[in-house]
């Protein structure tokens, strides 16, 4: 029996299928580069970079230009710093949740420029159950709807859940869409939701992960940035 699809869900999911492919390309997938830098030039040396830190970064791309401008931040793209094989890597969501090698992933970054933020003393002997939670998103597709669920996840929800899961507490303020300046970015938006403008959602962002004061910033090589707020926003 053959089931009758209705003209508009069809061009919804036209819509959709054609959203994700636009924000997909968005999303910087070549590491060629960053990996070759990486070979010649270690940005982390002599750096107290440990396992459990909070690591911030600007990426070249359409997707991040519009999260610079609706969360007002230059940290467009966070992970969580993780020991594997011996080497230290960033547990992130980029694509599907992955891997990846430190030094690469800071040269990846705009001018190779980077923040480091630590969780206060009282919350460092979570460290450990933090990166187990976070492990558990590993493979999980990339959210380009910004939805608070665990099937898809985005990269300051995997810190901000990951975080939450392990010690109760909550990085960051959920903030609504519509309170961001969402305002010259509605085409992009709707192109991500399948022709939905969902100024309700909320979201976490990685500037607001990157102010809360259950963190310091431990290091940051943004350029003009002498204060704490100057590097954050």
């Amino acid at each position: 029996m053959s089931v009758a699809v209705s003209p508009k869900k069809i061009i919804q999911i036209l819509i959709l299928i054609a959203g994700i492919g636009y924000c997909w390309n968005a999303l910087p997938h070549s590491m060629v580069w960053a990996d070759l830098k990486a070979k010649f030039h270690d940005p982390t040396a002599n750096l107290d970079i440990r396992p459990g830190d909070i690591i911030f970064q600007d990426i070249h791309g359409k997707l991040f230009r519009v999260i610079e401008d609706v969360s007002g931040s230059r940290l467009t793209h966070c992970g969580i710093v993780v020991r594997h094989d011996g080497d230290l890597y960033v547990l992130e969501a980029i694509g599907p949740v992955m891997l990846t090698p430190l030094k690469a992933w800071v040269h990846r970054g705009i001018g190779s420029r980077f923040a480091v933020v630590r969780l206060k003393a009282p919350y460092r002997s979570h460290v450990p159950a933090i990166i187990r939670a976070g492990y558990a998103y590993l493979s999980k597709p990339y959210d380009f709807q910004y939805e608070m669920t665990d099937d898809k996840i985005y990269c300051s929800e995997l810190v901000y859940k990951a975080v939450e899961t392990a010690t109760g507490i909550r990085l960051g303020p959920l903030r609504r869409l519509g309170d961001l300046k969402w305002q010259g970015h509605e085409a992009f938006i709707r192109a991500m939701t399948g022709g939905e403008l969902p100024l309700d959602r909320k979201i976490i962002t990685p500037g607001d992960l990157a102010a809360s004061d259950k963190a310091d910033v431990v290091f940051s090589n943004f350029i003009h940035t002498p204060s704490r707020k100057k590097i954050l926003r």
